[in-house]
């Protein structure tokens, strides 16, 4: 496997986006996803042997597609990092998704058959997604630690959609 998720896997594990989105722009969105909100959990290790083993391992298939296991007496059930992914990229989709860089600077498309939403709800748009990525990711990362794909804390961060403020004031 090159990613965890591919552009087309996108909508089929998440939300429905439009099949007219812009597939290097997706990929853009996965490897952003992959290395800000997946390695950083599962740990290098995991996520190499993820890629490299990708659904042909038992454990591994079932950590990306999700599914029903039992450890312990007890059942549990998750949808998979295949989906949790498919939120990550949409949460980014949301956010700069309808923006182009071009050479006369950053610019959003518009025209007369359609409106843009407000800054705010463009961000309650994207904290809900997050709060939902994140959520599904704390699934897998159980399903890791009670199948012995990872022990401890192996990633040096928790899931997290929280904002980073580097500076406060005036530029």
């Amino acid at each position: 496997m090159e990613h965890l998720i591919t552009p087309a896997e996108v909508a089929k594990y998440g939300r429905p986006i439009s099949k007219n989105t812009d597939e290097d722009k997706l990929n853009a969105y996965i490897i952003e996803a992959e290395q800000m909100n997946i390695k950083p959990v599962l740990g290098d290790s995991l996520f190499l042997s993820i890629l490299e083993k990708g659904e042909d391992d038992e454990k591994i298939g079932m950590l990306l597609k999700g599914g029903t296991y039992q450890s312990g007496e007890k059942i549990y059930t998750f949808v998979g990092l295949k989906a949790a992914m498919s939120y990550y990229v949409y949460a980014k989709y949301l956010m700069v998704g309808d923006f182009n860089a071009t050479r006369f600077g950053v610019m959003m498309k518009e025209d007369s058959y359609s409106s843009h939403i407000s800054s705010a709800e463009r961000s309650n748009a994207y904290s809900d997604t997050l709060e939902v990525a994140n959520c599904y990711l704390e699934d897998c990362v159980a399903y890791c630690k009670r199948n012995g794909l990872m022990s401890g804390n192996p990633g040096s961060q928790k899931a997290s959609g929280a904002v980073k403020i580097r500076k406060i004031g005036k530029l």
